[in-house]
């Protein structure tokens, strides 16, 4: 009787380590290939416009909201701090070019700031970020 107890016992057992194996790699290959959204700090509605030209490389997003709160790669900022967080960031960047992301919204005087405030420590390209038409009239086709 007692053998009996002891082959079921030993028959019950089963060997996780492939699942285990598996869910692990699945967990790899997902982390691998997700594609992150490039996280906004304030929320906001872009300007839009017909024939925008697309920038390969963006380093420095600097982003202000109808309400005038600013931030600079993701990192809130004042227009009294500015000039100090741009050339920081331009230091650790190594570029000399921005891409303002403003809202619709925003006051024309505030952008007008941030532009002086970055040519004068040195960055010789600004761009403005805006919603392609273009795109949007090419979804509504399909």
């Amino acid at each position: 009787m007692a053998r009996k107890k002891e082959s079921l016992q030993n028959e019950a057992a089963l060997d996780m380590t492939p699942m285990i194996d598996c869910v692990f790699l699945l967990l790899i290959f997902f982390m691998i290939t997700t594609v992150f959204k490039n996280p906004s700090q304030l929320k906001m509605v872009l300007p839009e416009a017909w024939h925008p030209v697309k920038i390969e490389q963006v380093k420095i997003t600097v982003e202000i909201d109808g309400d005038g709160n600013m931030a600079i790669n993701g990192k809130p900022t004042t227009l009294d701090q500015f000039d100090a967080f741009l050339v920081a960031e331009k230091n650790k960047t190594q570029t000399k070019s921005i891409v303002i992301r403003a809202d619709q919204n925003a006051k024309h005087g505030d952008i007008l700031k941030m532009m002086k405030l970055a040519k004068a420590v040195g960055i010789e390209q600004i761009s403005m970020a805006v919603v392609d038409l273009n795109q949007i009239e090419e979804n509504k086709a399909k």
